[in-house]
C-alpha cells in the first residue's frame, strides 16, 4: 500500500475519533475528513447515485475494513463492512467447496465407469 494510501487511512482513523472543534488539531487535514463524514450523512446523491465524493469515500473506508482487527473500530461503517466482507468471503468459500465436491463426485463416476467397464 502507498505511503499516501496509508497516511490517509490514518487519518480516516484519526479523524472518527477526533474531538478537537477548532483548527488546532495535530492532523491538519482532520477537519475536511470530518466534513467527508458530514457529507456522506447528508449526501442526496450517495454514492449509487454517482456522487464522486461518496465513491472516493466509500473506497477508503472499504480500503480500512478489509485492514482493520479493531472489533470497537470507531471509522464510520466499518463493522458494518468487515460484516459484508466477511459474508462475502463465506459465499465463496461454499462456493469453492461445492465445485470441489462436484468434481470429486464426477472424478468417483469416471472411475466407477472405468472399473464397470473392466470388469465386463
Amino acid at each position: 500500500m502507498g505511503l499516501q494510501l496509508r497516511k490517509m487511512l490514518d487519518l480516516l482513523v484519526h479523524a472518527s475519533q477526533c474531538q478537537c472543534r477548532s483548527s488546532l488539531c495535530q492532523y491538519p487535514n482532520c477537519r475536511k475528513v470530518k466534513g467527508l463524514f458530514r457529507h456522506g450523512m447528508q449526501c442526496g446523491t450517495r454514492a449509487s447515485g454517482g456522487c464522486a465524493v461518496c465513491k472516493k469515500m466509500w473506497y477508503l473506508l472499504q480500503l480500512h475494513a478489509r485492514a482493520c482487527k479493531e472489533s470497537k473500530c470507531h471509522v464510520p461503517r466499518c463493522r458494518d463492512l468487515k460484516e459484508h466482507l466477511r459474508r462475502l468471503q463465506q459465499h465463496s468459500d461454499s462456493r469453492r467447496r461445492a465445485a470441489v465436491m462436484e468434481m470429486m463426485r464426477q472424478r468417483a463416476a469416471e472411475v466407477a465407469g472405468e472399473v464397470a467397464g473392466n470388469v465386463e
